[in-house]
């Protein structure tokens, strides 16, 4: 697998703010204030253009042009990114996240991180939100809003609520239920009010629901489970096995899940024994235990992230956030 962290530019594309990636790829820096500052330090100062679009024939050489499609093109290195339809529009960079600048500026949010995957077919970035919530007092949950365009036109840009457990560095993407689990389409306006007030609505609907993670949290927290509850509820985030060798993968989840659930950053004072301890058995495992493959450590992790964000890890991570839920309404 190919590296999924953008280094077209010779470097990697991801900074962050204060303190080292905790995908271990990144660019320390004090903190950007404006989202031009964000794209520059991150690398994301490139622009996209839609070119047309030719078949040539193998035989003759003719060439005919595609009318209803068109490849959308990275200038700075000619990377042709995604194809297509005609009237699909390009948001560059700086255009895509232009309309948080009013919200950083009034501390509603800070920018802290920002990259680019798969050479610049996505792009994203991340703003804290300056609020904290505990499952207790060592467990400390830090809100994030994951701001995420695609050039490719595999995704909307979209405003994404994140959470981040401070001492396992685990994350959670948190469904919006009233807009489906990707998050908050972003709508663009030529008028810089009409962004500002739609940013500004936007980030009451996402704050709402770190409103109601707390409450759910919470209700996490006072539930007491079983051992038999705790093993049903691995087996059933675990797919079933058909072979031996799958039989033998699943048993060591497993085991893994069994552990995780027994370490010390999830039998933490308040929490041990409960469907939060559960959930972040799975989630510790999706984030940083589960195998990826790559040419080298950094192609892991760069395919690590785009999966706990945008694939696999973060469909489990969701599957077991709503399982454990459902545990803490039978106690």
């Amino acid at each position: 697998m190919a590296h999924e962290i953008d280094i077209s530019a010779g470097r990697p594309a991801v900074f962050v703010a204060g303190q080292p990636a905790w995908h271990r790829l990144g660019k320390v820096i004090d903190a950007a204030t404006t989202s031009v500052e964000a794209i520059t330090l991150a690398g994301l100062d490139w622009h996209v253009d839609q070119w047309p679009i030719h078949a040539t024939d193998p035989i003759n050489g003719q060439i005919v042009p595609v009318d209803d499609q068109v490849a959308n093109v990275r200038t700075d290195t000619g990377a042709v990114l995604g194809i297509v339809g005609r009237e699909y529009r390009v948001f560059n960079n700086r255009d895509a996240f232009n309309f948080m600048d009013s919200l950083i500026g009034d501390k509603l949010a800070m920018f802290e991180t920002a990259g680019s995957l798969k050479g610049g077919r996505r792009v994203w970035m991340l703003a804290r939100i300056p609020s904290e919530y505990r499952a207790g007092r060592d467990d400390i949950i830090k809100p994030y809003v994951l701001l995420v365009n695609s050039h490719d036109g595999t995704m909307a840009l979209r405003m994404i609520p994140t959470a981040i457990r401070v001492v396992c560095q685990n994350t959670l993407n948190l469904a919006l239920r009233s807009a489906g689990r990707e998050g908050l389409a972003i709508r663009h306006y030529a008028s810089l009010e009409q962004r500002v007030a739609e940013a500004r609505q936007k980030l009451g609907i996402i704050t709402a629901r770190f409103d109601a993670f707390d409450a759910e949290l919470h209700a996490m927290l006072e539930g007491e489970l079983t051992g038999k509850q705790v093993t049903r509820y691995f087996e059933g985030l675990v797919p079933p096995a058909n072979t031996d060798r799958q039989r033998k993968n699943r048993r060591e989840v497993i085991d893994t899940l069994q552990g995780n659930f027994e370490n010390e950053r999830n039998t933490l004072a308040g929490m041990r024994g409960t469907p939060w301890a559960a959930y972040n058995a799975v989630s510790e495992w999706a984030d940083h235990q589960r195998k990826f493959r790559g040419v080298d450590d950094r192609a892991r992790e760069e395919s690590r992230l785009d999966s706990i964000w945008f694939g696999s890890s973060n469909r489990i991570k969701q599957d077991a956030y709503g399982a454990a839920l459902a545990l803490a309404s039978q106690n």
